[in-house]
């Protein structure tokens, strides 16, 4: 759902995606401004925020998408 953004357009609320375990999208973030993400990396219920350009990130990273939020609500 939703539509492809470019990485220099990124912006907060974009769903970011990732390659961690497997080929594919196997993880997934919320920007949230500056370069900037809110992930949980473990499923330990923790939360936590991380850079897209760190070097773990960015060599998985696959793309963003960008959900509109429903009209109505």
């Amino acid at each position: 759902a939703g539509w492809p953004v470019a990485p220099g357009e990124v912006a907060a609320g974009d769903l970011l995606f990732f390659t961690t375990t497997g080929p594919g999208a196997t993880h997934v973030g919320i920007a949230i401004g500056d370069g900037t993400f809110v992930h949980s990396p473990s499923g330990r219920g923790r939360v936590r925020t991380d850079r897209l350009d760190a070097t773990y990130w960015a060599a998985r990273y696959l793309g963003a998408r960008r959900v509109a939020a429903a009209s109505g609500s």
